[in-house]
């Protein structure tokens, strides 16, 4: 078998390579590519717990814990124990978490532009309906 003709090498690939794109793009901001999506989660539902996160996210709570604990380092969100029961975190967004959603748009903007340039409006519809598939599928098998 060769696997660098394979749908998995090469959306491995795609990925990998897009994943490295948002990386430099959000650098600019203080951010990595895996951060902006807890700070996508908490500007949609503010105040999550860490174990919400990680299953919004399909992560596992240590790897949300590491994320959130970088981004209360960089005063992105802030966290607090629930007072009705002590064993749950809640994560909020900062001011600068707030704050900085208009440049991550800009940025992710930019980035999907340029990214999908060559596929025209069908294409683009074809391949969002595509990865919808893949990951309800995916979703399913968890």
């Amino acid at each position: 078998m060769d696997f660098t003709v394979s749908l998995t090498y090469l959306l491995t690939q795609v990925c990998n390579i897009f994943r490295d794109s948002l990386d430099k793009s959000l650098k600019e901001i203080g951010l990595n590519g895996g951060q902006i999506f807890i700070l996508i989660a908490l500007w949609q539902n503010n105040g999550q717990s860490q174990t919400s996160l990680a299953q919004t996210l399909s992560l596992s709570t240590p790897t949300i814990n590491k994320m959130v604990k970088s981004l209360i380092n960089n005063d992105f969100v802030k966290s607090e124990k629930c007072t009705g029961d002590g064993r749950v975190v809640r994560v909020y967004l900062t001011d600068k978490g707030l704050n900085c959603r208009n440049l991550v748009e800009k940025q992710w903007s930019t980035l999907e532009t340029s990214f999908f340039s060559h596929l025209s409006e069908t294409e683009k519809l074809i391949f969002l309906q595509i990865l919808d598939k893949l990951k309800q599928n995916l979703l399913s098998k968890e």
